[in-house]
């Protein structure tokens, strides 16, 4: 009987490690890019909850006359009375969810105020045509709710915090 033998082929163990950088470097060449994929979908998905917040604030404008709503600034701190903005602006809306950004990621505002998103509460019951800071540069730039932090970036730099304005666009100060 002839019979055939088989020769089993292993890698060695410098081909494996071989293997092991190439991956490992391809790893690290590709990672930073998935983070600012990331970052900036969480940036997204802030400007989106924000817009949604303008929504529904031009639903509460419209129930009340086009009054603001009277709500605290940092509520945690009890320096009024004033309820939490997504207190009074709950009943229009079906989730709390809107008003976590998904970038405050230890979600330290959001658990403390009710949301990652300040509201401007020197616009308490006025009419944004009757707002002083509005009347002087325009209603397009009178923040409504912005980020508690620079959620987004470094302090300072473009993009860091995400804006609410009063004409109910979503962007930044620039």
């Amino acid at each position: 009987m002839n019979r055939v033998s088989k020769k089993i082929t292993r890698f060695t163990l410098i081909e494996l490690l071989t293997v092991i950088a190439i991956i490992s470097i391809l790893t690290s060449l590709l990672l930073p890019a998935f983070n600012q994929a990331r970052a900036k979908a969480r940036g997204t998905q802030c400007k989106n909850n924000l817009k949604n917040l303008g929504q529904i604030l031009m639903c509460y404008l419209g129930d009340s006359k086009g009054v603001m709503p009277n709500a605290a600034v940092k509520p945690s701190l009890n320096l009024n009375s004033d309820p939490r903005i997504c207190d009074v602006l709950k009943p229009y809306c079906d989730t709390n969810k809107i008003f976590s950004c998904p970038s405050d990621v230890d979600q330290v505002f959001f658990k403390a105020e009710g949301s990652s998103y300040e509201y401007n509460a020197m616009e308490n019951g006025k009419k944004l045509s009757d707002s002083k800071f509005a009347r002087r540069v325009g209603v397009s730039l009178l923040p409504l709710m912005y980020d508690y932090e620079t959620f987004h970036g470094k302090a300072q730099s473009p993009g860091a915090k995400n804006y609410l304005f009063g004409d109910f666009h979503v962007g930044d100060f620039e």
